[in-house]
């Protein structure tokens, strides 16, 4: 085994590194649990609050999107409001979702036939690739390949000239090396991280990159859409991304962040547990705390009446 694959292993989870972050009550009992990891950061990317072993590597998933958007704009993408905003998000295919991605592919010069995302169904009911939750990155990166003169066909390689920059702008905002990289589930490059490494980076995103991060909470829809847990975060003003298998990021203006890891890969408890720690730095208010518990906590039923929800423990 090489050292980099000895690194990689004493680095990866254990069940013992999760502690228990949430629990479902009803009627008073609990119900089941939800493990996790997570870390808050401060302005200096130091960390100021964890939770189980925060210095383990995960795969962050979407919550680097809005890292990915830095890279786009470094090398010429010109966009703006909702249009920037979907290209950091992980949009549920609505008409006005696709109309986006659309505008953003015709500005350039290009159409659907050019993404490389796989094709679903979304919410509009049609089978495209436009479709894809990640198609409004895809079409964002596309569109920087154009302005910077990059070619188009081979965007997703690893060692594509734009897919080199966000590997930069990940190791620059995270202050960390990569370690290992793979595929995501869209076909683009995925890189580890360090539960805290992503809190860092996404501290520093909020309060160093005021274009992306205004586009996103200023349209929140575009990142997600309306309801969806970091959605309503960002229409409260704080920077927030789901990813895939229980990762969630958020982050203030001050540049403080926020990483959650949950370890059964659900995110039913990942906004809730990242609301609660922002709330037990001090970095939101009680009133804004318990307005966003209320809507984004997940709610009990016994018949038609609510006998209990989802609680952070935190």
């Amino acid at each position: 085994m090489s050292d980099n694959a000895k690194t990689l292993e004493a680095m990866w989870p254990k069940p013992s590194d999760f502690q228990v972050v949430a629990h479902l009550v009803r009627a008073g009992l609990v119900e089941s649990f939800h493990h996790g990891i997570a870390a808050v950061t401060n302005p200096e990317g130091k960390v100021i609050d964890s939770i189980g072993k925060s210095k383990r590597l995960i795969f962050p998933r979407s919550t680097v999107k809005p890292l990915q958007a830095i890279a786009m704009k470094r090398v010429g993408l010109n966009l703006e409001g909702a249009q920037l905003a979907i290209s950091a998000g992980s949009h549920l295919a609505t008409k006005a979702h696709i109309e986006l991605v659309d505008q953003i592919l015709s500005s350039a010069g290009l159409g659907e036939d050019d993404l490389q995302c796989p094709s679903v169904v979304g919410k509009s009911g049609e089978n495209r690739r436009a479709s894809y939750n990640c198609s409004g990155k895809h079409a964002g990166f596309l569109a920087a390949c154009v302005a910077a003169g990059y070619p188009v066909e081979s965007y997703l390689e690893f060692d594509h000239p734009l897919q080199l920059v966000v590997k930069e702008v990940i190791e620059e905002y995270t202050a960390e090396p990569i370690l290992f990289t793979t595929v995501d589930g869209c076909g683009a490059p995925l890189h580890t991280v360090t539960v805290e490494g992503l809190a860092r980076a996404i501290g520093r995103f909020s309060r160093d990159d005021e274009q992306i991060r205004d586009a996103m909470l200023q349209n929140g829809w575009a990142v997600d859409d309306h309801g969806a847990d970091d959605t309503l975060m960002l229409e409260a003003g704080i920077v927030a991304k789901l990813g895939a298998e229980g990762v969630f990021v958020a982050g203030t203006k001050e540049g403080f962040g926020v990483a959650v890891k949950i370890a059964d890969g659900q995110l039913r408890a990942a906004a809730l547990v990242a609301l609660s720690l922002l709330h037990r730095n001090e970095l939101i208010s009680t009133q804004s705390f318990e307005s966003l518990t209320n809507q984004i906590a997940e709610k009990v039923k016994g018949g038609d009446n609510v006998i209990g929800r989802l609680e952070s423990i935190v």
